[in-house]
């Protein structure tokens, strides 16, 4: 097989279409096919909500995101006692972990560790504070470097 040059006519026959009708680097054949960089529905919602518009709160003109304008109308729709906004927003919270019971071993779990209990000295110290004992204008005695 010879390498062809610019000089020499291009042979047009089976297998060898004319140049004008050959396929060009880096597009597909398939003229229906996906075009590059298309988005999906994921990546078209998450465009949509991170837009940020003007809205008028109390006389003020705030710029917010869609999502937090979504949000502030399901809230403002819940406190009027709209049923379907209070199951947004219950969702919501609940999906958010603000229903959780931190104080149940079960849910949250046990501490790694747990530090044993400091006097003063060490607290002070640990804070990065000195004791000076006798001085006139800090009753207590404690100075503190905060």
């Amino acid at each position: 097989m010879t390498k062809q040059t610019q000089s020499t006519p291009y042979e047009v026959g089976y297998g060898k279409p004319p140049k004008s009708g050959q396929f060009r680097k880096g597009h597909s054949g398939h003229k229906k096919g996906r075009t590059s960089g298309g988005e999906n529905m994921i990546a078209v919602f998450k465009r949509i909500a991170r837009k940020r518009i003007k809205v008028t709160d109390n006389g003020v003109v705030k710029t917010l995101t869609m999502a937090e304008v979504v949000i502030r109308q399901n809230v403002k729709a819940a406190l009027t006692g709209d049923p379907v906004a209070m199951s947004n927003i219950c969702r919501m919270a609940d999906q958010g972990g603000e229903f959780n019971d931190m104080t149940d071993v079960k849910t949250v779990g046990r501490p790694l560790f747990m530090r044993a209990k400091m006097g003063l000295e060490e607290l002070l110290a640990f804070h990065g504070s000195n004791i000076v004992e006798g001085t006139p204008s800090n009753q207590t005695g404690v100075q503190s470097d905060l």
